[in-house]
């Protein structure tokens, strides 16, 4: 088992035709169009062998990378119902910082999620990826995003290189498949962890499956 465990759910992110999805062209300073705060965690993640693919939430709307046109066209933002989310490209590091940060933050929890990246009726992507959720409407965002950008900036090691060289050059992506879990430890863990009972189950790890908070159950990110 890993650091974090799966939620129960898969995401999918349907992007616009005309997004350069294969080789992202400004990944970073697109990301600031909508605010410095957002163009810095897009920077560090990149740091970090990930990368900040989509916010959402009722003060910010959907914006992101992936979502240039909220970012580029203000008054057309999206303001969704169903509370704050961020989802970054999987890497291990950023797994050990958010589930450091899940612990340390209080109404926030993370997992790991299948991500299938759409556009229109034809599946572009699908990889492995890490999703923050909050687990009410009152969750403080902007502390929150304040929060991460601190822990994120404590734990770079790159110095921004990545990020300098993305924006010259441009970003390939690359994703990583969820198909690199080991499926039989994900399921030897689950047989185990049905077994355990409550006292010893924080030796045995966080079980491959948690549910989504209430609030995102019905909640699909399109």
């Amino acid at each position: 088992m890993g650091i974090l465990p799966y939620w129960d759910q898969n995401v999918d992110l349907e992007i616009t035709p005309w997004m350069p999805y294969g080789k992202d062209f400004f990944p970073v300073s697109v990301n600031h169009l909508h605010s410095d705060q957002l163009g810095r965690l897009a920077s560090l993640a990149l740091g970090m062998d990930s990368e900040l693919l989509f916010v959402e939430s009722t003060e910010t709307g959907q914006v992101g990378a992936l979502f240039r046109e909220n970012l580029m066209m203000p008054g057309r933002r999206q303001h969704p119902e169903g509370g704050f989310s961020v989802i970054f490209g999987y890497s291990a590091v950023m797994e050990a910082l958010l589930g450091m940060f899940t612990q340390a933050f209080p109404g926030i929890r993370a997992g790991l999620a299948v991500c299938g990246v759409w556009d229109r009726f034809m599946l572009v992507d699908e990889c492995k990826v890490i999703v923050l959720v909050g687990e009410s409407l009152f969750l403080n965002e902007v502390k929150c995003l304040s929060a991460l950008q601190e822990v994120m900036t404590a734990a770079a090691t790159d110095g921004g290189s990545c990020s300098f060289f993305a924006e010259k050059f441009g970003y390939r992506r690359f994703s990583i498949p969820f198909e690199t879990d080991d499926v039989t430890n994900l399921a030897i863990s689950r047989l185990l962890f049905d077994f355990e009972l409550e006292a010893t189950r924080a030796l045995v790890g966080p079980p491959p499956e948690v549910s989504l908070p209430d609030l995102f159950r019905e909640h699909k990110h399109v």
